[in-house]
Parts: C-alpha cells; structure tokens; sequence
C-alpha cells in the first residue's frame, strides 16, 4: 500500500504530508534486510528528496524508457523483462539513469484527455516491497500518468553533462 503517493494525491497539510515522508522514511528503514542493497541505497538516499540536489528525481523529464527481453537458451526460450529509464534532470545538468532487472510486471499508463503532451514532470515515486517480495518501485508524474515497476532490484547512476 503506498505511503506517499496517497497522502500527496489529496489536500493535506503539510504537517500531514511531512508525517507521510516520516512513515515511508521509518518504512525503508525497516525493509532494509529485505530489499536489494541497491534499491534500498537508490529510495533512502539524503538526495533522493532533496529538491536542490541534481540527483533528486523531482521535476525530472521522461528522455528514454527502454523495454528489453533478452534471451538465451538453444531456442531462445529463457526470456527477461528488462527496463531501463533515462531522464534529463531538474537542472538540466545531467541525466538520471534507472536500470530495472528481472522485471516481473509493470503498467505505464498516460491521463487521456490531457492537453498536454509527453509525461510531464517526476512528481514523487515510492519504493516498497511486493507481494511478491520483490521491489516495486510506483513514480506519479505531474499529468497523471503513473508508473509501476516489479521487478528484482532497481540501479541508479547519476551522468553529469
């Protein structure tokens, strides 16, 4: 169930929306052990909502969204989703770059009927622990459209331009 995104959906004070950052800060905490290093470093970075950090994903721009099934087998038969996201920072300065491996489910959805066109900006994303015990990473953009993501482990790098 999403922390974040609920409570940022709605009209709430900002006292109501700085306990949500403490519950999902108190949340990676306590998911420590079971999220893959990588993932958990990615949400529970110090830039990760930082607004003035380069790195945050906040007001960020949609470059590349990159979906792969690789192979291998005689036949080709053993398949895996991949997905891999670049975005052109806040400041322009530098691109986001997110690699998703072992996806086992995703959704990409778009507002219809929005006059605007493309994405919009990062508004704020949530990263838990599936059902499935999997990391499921959730990203809100600013014209509705939201993101999910299953998969086994998300990795982060930052390329200054």
């Amino acid at each position: 169930m999403s922390i974040l995104l609920n409570v940022l959906n709605r009209d709430k004070t900002s006292e109501e929306i700085e306990q949500a950052f403490r519950d999902y800060h108190a949340y990676l905490k306590s998911m420590r052990s079971f999220l893959p290093p990588s993932a958990h470093e990615f949400a529970s970075a110090s830039w990760h909502y930082d607004y003035t950090d380069h790195r945050c994903p906040h007001d960020s721009w949609v470059e590349t969204l990159l979906i792969r099934e690789p192979s291998s087998g005689d036949r080709h038969e053993a398949r895996e989703i991949e997905i891999a996201i670049r975005l052109l920072g806040a400041f322009h300065d530098g691109y986001l770059e997110l690699s998703y491996p072992g996806v086992r489910s995703y959704s990409t959805s778009v507002l219809a009927g929005t006059s605007k066109i493309g994405h919009g900006e990062w508004l704020v994303d949530e990263v838990r622990l599936s059902d499935n015990n999997l990391v499921l990473h959730e990203i809100l953009f600013s014209n509705g459209s939201r993101w999910i993501i299953e998969s086994r482990d998300i990795q982060f790098r930052w390329v200054h331009v």
